[in-house]
């Protein structure tokens, strides 16, 4: 009967009631520690970076609130090398200070690709996947050949090249293609050609069998 006179009791309730209050001002003001250290609600844009230098930005004090990591590197001839071509987060996303952001430069060499085999492809075949594998076609050349509109040789710097030799991107291939069989005159437009590797033939020549 005691008990249960002292729990309504004043002095019972003021106790509940400054444990309740002390325990709110605990967690409030652990709260507010956590949003201060954390920076929680505090966000900054992200600046544009393209085009600039990835030495200049790191060692700019303008760009002190990120991190910058080169995530990859691409060649581009017409830009010099480290410039930020790319950026992860984009331009203004908000995020926190010290956010890293992902970037990929411009490389000061070429990647290198494995020369494809494009033998007995037709050229058209040829001229996609040297496009595909970053490589450019260059002189057309014409030889007597059973198999007409094929590739008979691949030529690297006037020498030919066998499949697999790793080469820069970028790099020029010269084909050899083949007329098939009987008697044509060759006429090549927008194509500078003199002469056909190995066999003497040139632009307006005959070939027969």
């Amino acid at each position: 009967m005691d008990f249960i006179r002292f729990l309504f009791s004043w002095k019972f309730v003021k106790q509940v009631l400054l444990a309740v209050v002390f325990t709110a001002a605990i967690v409030w003001g652990t709260l507010i520690f956590l949003s201060s250290y954390t920076g929680h609600n505090k966000y900054i844009p992200v600046p544009d970076i393209r085009g600039k230098l990835i030495g200049e930005v790191m060692q700019s004090t303008f760009y002190a609130d990120f991190r910058f990591i080169v995530l990859d590197s691409v060649f581009d001839p017409e830009l010099p090398p480290g410039t930020i071509l790319y950026q992860d987060p984009w331009v203004d996303t908000r995020v926190k200070q010290n956010r890293q952001i992902y970037v990929t430069i411009s490389s000061s060499t070429p990647d290198k690709v494995s020369m494809p085999d494009l033998k007995f492809l037709t050229l058209r075949q040829a001229e996609s996947m040297l496009e595909s594998y970053g490589l450019k076609v260059g002189n057309l050349f014409y030889t007597p050949a059973f198999d007409a509109d094929a590739i008979q040789q691949q030529l690297y710097n006037d020498q030919p090249i066998e499949p697999g030799e790793r080469i820069y991107k970028g790099s020029v291939i010269d084909l050899v293609v083949g007329t098939g069989g009987g008697s044509y005159q060759i006429l090549i437009e927008n194509t500078q050609v003199d002469t056909v590797p190995d066999e003497g033939y040139g632009v307006g020549d005959y070939i027969g069998d």
